[in-house]
């Protein structure tokens, strides 16, 4: 039986069937939270990511783009990445301000994630028009014009990594217990996420290995899952602190490209 007109093949529908995982995946996020799930729900931020990353390459690998499919995929990074793990933070910083029956607080506190989510749908709108060619300046191919979206939430959530990793080790939480210097961290990744500082577009990058060292690299990748299945938030830390620390690097090779 052929394909009716109209219709659409399984492999063209998979980086919307991708997208809408990723989506659930950071709705679900926002529950666990309010259920105070905090390591379950940042998970689920990391998955959403993952699957931001599948669904791009996949529509890469298959030519499947559409404008709906684009669409879609900015309105889930909004979701995933602006909306969630703003609720996750705030929700987060939230309990020991009730606690302290500071309340009056909340609606002051509140005010950074507010910006950071709407920083979030500025960075995609400016995303959007920039390859839609209506923007001047547009990023080169291995570089993104400001932090991107999923980098974003990855680097706002990373206080709460800090204190899984105390937790792991028997030490008492407190970042939470100190929310001005988190919503500092969150008003300075909002900045970054609509600055126009070159980072790294590592979808881009291609790394050409030399066949004497490919067996280094395996190895070095089994060391990496390895690292991640016992320590995993010491793992996805010690990433969110590389990809910050590789920002004023990415600054520098820019300018020496464009020299």
């Amino acid at each position: 039986m052929g394909k009716q007109p109209g219709s659409l093949s399984l492999p063209k529908l998979l980086p919307n069937i991708f997208t809408t995982i990723g989506l659930c995946s950071g709705l679900t996020g926002i529950r666990f939270a309010l259920e105070a799930d905090w390591e379950n729900a940042v998970f689920l931020i990391l998955i959403a990511a993952c699957f931001d990353m599948i669904d791009g390459l996949s529509a890469r690998l298959l030519k499947a783009f559409s404008p709906f499919g684009a669409e879609l995929d900015s309105l889930a990074d909004t979701i995933s990445f602006g909306v969630a793990p703003a609720i996750i933070t705030y929700l987060w910083i939230r309990h020991p301000i009730v606690a302290s029956n500071q309340n009056h607080l909340l609606e002051w506190y509140w005010i950074p994630f507010l910006f950071f989510s709407a920083c979030n749908a500025f960075r995609l709108a400016r995303f959007n028009v920039m390859h839609l060619g209506e923007s001047e300046n547009k990023p080169t191919k291995n570089y993104f014009l400001g932090v991107p979206a999923p980098a974003a939430a990855g680097l706002v959530l990373m206080p709460l990594g800090f204190d899984f990793i105390l937790a792991r080790f028997g030490q008492d939480s407190f970042l939470s217990n100190y929310p001005i210097w988190v919503i500092g961290w969150v008003s300075v990744v909002s900045l970054l996420m609509i600055s126009r500082f070159p980072t790294f577009s590592f979808r881009n990058v291609r790394f050409n290995v030399a066949r004497n060292r490919a067996l280094l690299v395996l190895l070095a990748v089994c060391l990496g899952v390895a690292v991640f299945m016992k320590e995993k938030w010491i793992f996805l830390f010690s990433l969110g602190v590389l990809y910050f620390l590789s920002i004023p690097f990415s600054c520098w090779t820019h300018r020496k490209d464009a020299a």
